[in-house]
């Protein structure tokens, strides 16, 4: 920081304008206006300067320390996250399940297949519920799928459910994967309301 002087204080003033009648927002402040204004004179010799201008200064002052200390806090905070050692994980080079945890299709039908059943065997159209139904649905296959234990694999269960008024419909699911590793799941359901299609894909993670 420059020393002191007329000139800075001048140069000061006109960067930031203000009245007399400001309210000192801090003790530092206050503090400083005092400690100014008694060495700005000897015996009383000189004017005093205006107040408002040894008021500007010493809220500099207290803007300059306060930004000192949120720097000090913020440089300590980084410090002690340096401090802690990074996590690292090696590769484990598996390009393809273990024997015993690829996906199991089959298993996968019968809790899709269950899931129908119990939820809409007895169950009628309605459009204002039947997001809660589906919501409900995906979350409980997902859980039984998870269950299986098939590590490394990334699920993704749909259900649409339908009003049923005669009509034809056809639905067809395309994916782009490893045929070797990756598969999918589906089952229908249909009663004299609504019908129901459930699929689970599943998507080995290398």
């Amino acid at each position: 920081m420059a020393a002191l002087s007329e000139r800075n204080l001048e140069q000061f003033n006109q960067q930031q304008p203000g009245g007399q009648g400001g309210r000192r927002r801090s003790i530092m402040s206050r503090r400083g206006s005092i400690v100014s204004s008694s060495h700005s004179t000897k015996d009383g010799d000189g004017p005093l300067p205006p107040p408002n201008r040894w008021r500007r200064l010493s809220r500099a002052y207290s803007i300059s320390m306060g930004s000192h200390r949120g720097n000090t806090l913020l440089r300590s905070a980084a410090e002690s996250q340096q401090s802690k050692p990074a996590v690292r994980y090696e590769n484990t080079y598996k390009m393809k399940p273990d024997e015993g945890t690829a996906f199991k299709r089959s298993a996968i039908e019968k809790i899709l297949k269950s899931v129908l059943e119990t939820h809409l065997s007895n169950a009628q159209y309605a459009p204002t519920t039947v997001s809660i139904f589906t919501q409900n649905m995906s979350d409980e296959i997902k859980k039984r799928v998870k269950d299986l234990k098939m590590p490394r694999y990334k699920i993704v269960c749909q259900i649409y459910i339908g009003s049923k008024n005669g009509q034809s419909m056809q639905m067809v699911s395309r994916a782009v994967w490893n045929t070797e590793t990756d598969n999918f799941a589906t089952a229908t359901f249909q009663n004299e309301s609504l019908y129901a299609v459930a699929s689970v894909h599943a998507t080995y993670f290398e």
